[in-house]
Parts: C-alpha cells; sequence; structure tokens
C-alpha cells in the first residue's frame, strides 16, 4: 500500500502560523490607526490654535492660514515620528529625518496617553 500519510502536526503548525500572521497583520493596522490619528488630533489642534489666536491678534487672514496650517503640519509629522519611534514594530527599522525635526522631536514635552 502506497497509502497517504497524516501528519498531525502539520496542521497544527498551520493554525498557529495563521494566527501569528492575522496578529501581526492586526498590530499593523493598530499602528497605521494610531499614525492617522495621532497626526490629525495633533493638526487639527495646533492649526485651531493658531487660527484662534490669529483672530484676537487680528493678522491678516492669508498670513493666518499659511501659518496655522504650516504649524499644524510641523507638529503633526513631530508627533507621527514619536509614534513610530515607539512602536515595537518599528524597532531596528531606518527612518530618515531632517535634522531640524528629528531635534524638535527630542525637544519637545508631547505628552503619550496609552489607554488600557
Amino acid at each position: 500500500m502506497g497509502g497517504c500519510r497524516i501528519n498531525p502536526f502539520d496542521s497544527i503548525a498551520k493554525f498557529f502560523l495563521g494566527v501569528l500572521e492575522q496578529k501581526t497583520v492586526q498590530n499593523w493596522l493598530k499602528l497605521l490607526f494610531e499614525l492617522i490619528a495621532s497626526g490629525l488630533f495633533t493638526f487639527l489642534f495646533i492649526c485651531g490654535g493658531a487660527l484662534g489666536a490669529c483672530v484676537v491678534a487680528k493678522v491678516a487672514p492669508a498670513y493666518c492660514w499659511i501659518s496655522a496650517v504650516g504649524s499644524g503640519m510641523v507638529s503633526a509629522a513631530i508627533s507621527m515620528t514619536v509614534v513610530f519611534r515607539r512602536s515595537p514594530l518599528t524597532k531596528g527599522m531606518l527612518l530618515v529625518l531632517p535634522s531640524a525635526e528629528a531635534a524638535k522631536g527630542l525637544a519637545t514635552d508631547l505628552q503619550t496617553i496609552e489607554r488600557k
């Protein structure tokens, strides 16, 4: 009989590899959500604060919008960089940053909140 041999360990290994792969994808999706949420919330807070300050200071609207959006973009980039650096998924990955952005990321006192 040249019968078929059944290897029970093969199916168990495939099951655990599938679960492991699914968890990795889930972790990457979580990191993506954290990056987007941190960047968006920071952008909105900084941009809105700058727009409010411009209204109080009676600055020309064009300069006000340019300044507010630019400040929001820089702040969002810094907060997203902090999230990227602190993630265990990106450990050992190369991240190329302008020196000014890296210095701001180290010099700022960003507050990190982790919900349990």
